[in-house]
């Protein structure tokens, strides 16, 4: 048995033997090293003459008992003459029971590894497939962001252009960012539930119009226009001078060029 302990992962074990006769204990073995355990245990067993044994085996590392039992003096005679005689018997019970244990503690360890590695590789998968979908909502969310900048600098220029679009349907929302007289009073002659209704209706309304007019422009027009916007995003105050100058030649024209335009 003391063979099998450097196998069960036991490297600094010591043995306890206590001797007995007639229920009094004798002199003992304390923290001996077990390569001596034979030598000694005979030499006490003979100066002692005990009756019975009790033996222990402990790992002082790991500060545990790894074994223990009390042995009837006539039965080690016995089994010592039995294995004299019939030679070795092969592993006893204790032995066997062991090495099954640690087997099976063995194969419990790899099929866990083998669950954790599996579930590992399952979380990778997913953390790639959400990475997926945040690249995507990103690049969606950015172009959005990039759509409403550039129809907010648009519809910083609707107040001078409300003017070309009276007495057509766009009027009314053309009024209601250009800040005109006309506003007031179509505003004034509505209930104040209806007015808050209208006003995101209409700013959505000169939007998607801006969308829809930008949709139809060349690849030449619609550049022209983009750096247009650059260029009043660096000075907007040259919004309102660009629908001054638009104005101002507009109502230069004679009735008969306006009227061919």
């Amino acid at each position: 048995m003391i063979k099998t302990f450097p196998k069960q992962g036991y490297s600094s074990v010591v043995f306890n033997a206590t001797f007995y006769r007639n229920g009094k204990k004798l002199n003992a073995i304390d923290q001996a090293d077990v390569a001596s355990f034979s030598q000694l245990v005979r030499n006490y067993e003979k100066s002692e003459n005990p009756d019975k044994v009790k033996v222990e085996f402990k790992d002082t590392q790991k500060g545990i008992l790894i074994w223990a039992k009390t042995f009837d003096v006539n039965e080690i005679d016995e089994d010592i003459h039995s294995r004299t005689n019939g030679g070795f018997q092969g592993l006893g019970e204790a032995e066997i029971n062991d090495m099954v244990q640690r087997k099976f503690n063995e194969m419990e360890r790899q099929k866990t590894l083998e669950q954790l590695q599996q579930e590992l590789q399952q979380q990778k998968e997913l953390n790639e497939e959400l990475q997926f979908q945040v690249t995507d909502l990103q690049t969606t969310l950015d172009a959005k962001k990039q759509v409403e900048y550039y129809s907010n600098i648009i519809g910083m220029a609707m107040p001078g252009l409300a003017k070309f679009f009276t007495g057509t349907p766009m009027a009314a929302a053309m009024s209601f960012l250009s800040g005109q007289d006309e506003k007031k009073e179509l505003e004034a002659a509505k209930p104040e539930e209806e007015k808050k209704e209208q006003q995101p209706d209409q700013r959505q309304g000169i939007i998607s119009l801006i969308s829809e007019f930008c949709e139809t422009l060349s690849n030449q027009e619609l550049g022209s226009i983009y750096l247009l916007f650059i260029e009043l995003e660096k000075d907007r105050n040259n919004i309102q001078q660009i629908l001054k100058y638009i104005t101002t030649s507009n109502e230069k024209q004679s009735p008969t060029q306006h009227a061919e335009q």
